[in-house]
Parts: structure tokens; sequence; C-alpha cells
């Protein structure tokens, strides 16, 4: 490789990697947005609005709040009047008490504004799925298998498919009394029916045929769900008309939504951090689908947009969550919890979150370094 080619080549990486920071960068600035509007509109003084850490790079006051932007867009906060929080600004007016300090609202609106970041992130998500089923979907694995077409791109060995007869190339019109129109319904089926013998309607070289199968099954979480052991071929997908976008952009947003809170709950009961993506890998993900256009990047932003509002639903008092468990005790009980407490719990949650970032981070660089150095 001669120097101008390996220039190029190192520039193009260097943009993508920048393309993914940035990226998480945004999807930070909308989370804090979503608090800074839920403070304006209960009247809650904001005296600093930051993203990003490390050298300032612009810095303007704009009214009460003083808006900045940081080298690293990797974090960001809104200072609450009101609100002491370590590393949430200059704290000068964490002892407020006046009309305009978040000490004097409501419980209902301290929730909301704590749980706005989290709203505007799920929002964000539900906009970029409609749009894209609007658009058209991209030709992504991501989004396997609402992308596919019903025909066999792989039959695994051993497979039920392979057992029948089933090749690369067919086309499945039916399963049992099924009617295909789209893969995602199909495999919805096929797991519904593990052990099950079924008749599928094919199409191999412009002819019908029909194949008697007996579905296979594999173990998910414990419990047996059907399998045929093919994948289907991926296909960009045209744009639907804006009212069914908007219907099929809901409907999967609520699945990974659910399939994210599913995630993490079988995280704690299994205890289990081997599937976690640490900051480095996140970007990297978010860089490659910078690399492969507009729509895969926006589909990849979406998913970590969810997975940034979940994450924010913890109860530990780093996140959303845990300020507003903090909240919801305090109304119950009818008074603050001691400072001291709220410290020490502070101080060992981010020991906790601290700790795991380490690790994950060095499983990331580890896990990096042969795709960086392609």
């Amino acid at each position: 490789m001669d120097i101008l080619s390996y220039i190029t080549l190192s520039s193009h990486k260097i943009i993508i990697i920048l393309a993914g920071i940035l990226g998480l960068g945004f999807l930070i600035g909308i989370h804090e947005l979503g608090h800074f509007l839920f403070c304006k509109l209960f009247r809650v003084s904001t005296p600093s609005f930051s993203i990003g850490f490390g050298p300032r790079l612009f810095s303007k006051q704009i009214g009460a709040t003083k808006f900045s932007i940081s080298a690293i867009p990797l974090g960001g906060y809104v200072e609450i009047a009101g609100v002491a929080e370590v590393g949430q600004g200059e704290q000068k007016e964490a002892g407020r008490q006046d009309q305009f300090s978040f000490a004097k609202k409501r419980y209902y609106q301290k929730v909301l504004i704590m749980s706005g970041g989290i709203l505007f992130n799920l929002l964000f998500a539900y906009l970029s799925l409609c749009f894209l089923f609007a658009l058209g979907l991209p030709k992504s694995n991501i989004l396997y298998p609402l992308n596919a077409k019903p025909v066999i791109e792989t039959v695994s060995q051993n497979s039920a498919a392979e057992k029948a007869g089933i090749q690369k190339g067919d086309k499945i019109l039916a399963f049992g009394q099924t009617q295909i129109k789209s893969v995602d319904v199909l495999v919805q089926t096929i797991q519904k029916k593990p052990d099950q013998k079924i008749d599928i309607l094919i199409e191999r070289n412009g002819e019908k045929q029909t194949i008697p199968i007996t579905v296979g099954k594999r173990d998910v979480q414990g419990k047996n769900i059907g399998s045929l052991g093919v994948t289907f071929e991926i296909a960009e997908q045209p744009g639907f008309p804006f009212f069914v976008a908007i219907k099929k952009g809901i409907y999967l947003t609520n699945r990974i939504i659910y399939g994210t809170i599913q995630a993490f709950k079988q995280l704690f009961v299994k205890r289990d951090v081997s599937n976690l993506s640490g900051p480095l890998s996140i970007i990297s993900a978010t860089a490659q689908g910078a690399s492969q256009g507009f729509k895969v990047f926006l589909l990849l932003l979406a998913f970590i947009s969810i997975n940034l509002a979940i994450l924010n639903l913890l109860p530990l008092p780093i996140f959303d969550g845990g300020q507003i468990l903090y909240y919801t005790i305090e109304a119950i009980a009818g008074r603050s919890l001691p400072l001291k407490i709220r410290e020490t719990i502070h101080v060992v949650s981010w020991l906790f979150i601290l700790g795991l970032i380490l690790y994950l981070t060095g499983k990331d660089i580890l896990s990096m370094l042969p795709w960086f150095n392609k």
C-alpha cells in the first residue's frame, strides 16, 4: 500500500470514528435536552447545560443558562437549581430554596424533570424508526428478519430443513395454512411449532411443490422454540405509506424496548456481563453504522437511544431511575433522606459503575484491535 492510499484509508477510518462519537454525543444531547425542557416547563432554574468533557470548545450565556460544548462529547449534564449532585456543574445554586428551585416543586414535577431524558431518548427512537419505515428499511442484519425475503439463504447441517430437503434459493409461499406475507411473521409462526409436522409450500426453479417437515427446536432462555435451521435473504425494503410507517415504527420500537428490558432483566438474574458492550465497542458499532450509510447509522442511533433510556431507569443514584427512587421515598416518608446516606450510596454506585466501565473498556480494546487494523 502506498503512502497516499494509507493516508486516505486512515483518514476515512478517523472520520467514521468521529461520526460514531458525534452520534453518541447527539444522543446525550437529546437526553439532557429532555431534562432541560421539563425544567423550563415547571420554571426550575438551570444555571448550566453542558455536553461533553475535556477542553471546552464553545460556551455561551443565553438567558439564565450557560450552554457549553466540550471536546469529548461522551457525557453531559443539566445543572438544576436546588439539586446537589456530584459532577453536575459548579453547584452554586444547589442550596437554592426559592420558587425557581427544584426542591420546592411538587413530586410529580420532580419525577417528570428526572424522567425527561428517558422520555426524549424514547421519543427519538420512535420518530427515527417511523421515519425509516417511511423511507425504506436498509439492508442490515440489525433488522433481521423484518428486512428479509422468504427466500432461503443458508441451510444448517443436520437441521430440520436439510433433513426435509429444503435448499438454498427455495422461496417459501406457505407454512401450513399460513400464507407468507413477511419473514417476520413466518419466523414467529415457526417458533410456535416445535416438534410439529407441517407442510411447507415452496417455489423452486419456477415450480411449486409441497414439502412435509418436522419442525426442529432450540432452547432459548430455558424455553423450547421451533426452528428450521435456515436463514433468509436480506434485502433493502421499499418505504411504506405515512400512517403504515408510523404504525410499524411504533410496533418495532415497542418490541425493541421490551427486548432491551428483558436483556437487562437476564443480566441481573444470571449476573453475567459477558454480553455487555463498553463505550469503545458502542462507538465502534456506531462508527461502522455510519460507514454503511445514513439509514443504518440512524437505525443504530435509535437502538442505542433505547438502551440509554432503559439504562437510566436503573435504580442507582447516578442514573435518573435512582433519583426518581430517592424522591419517591422522600414523598412517602414526608422528609428528605439524610445527606450522609445519599452521599455514601452515590459514591458506592459510582465506584461500581466505574469498575464496570474499566472492565468493559479493556474488553473493548482487545476486541476492537482486529477491526481497527484492517
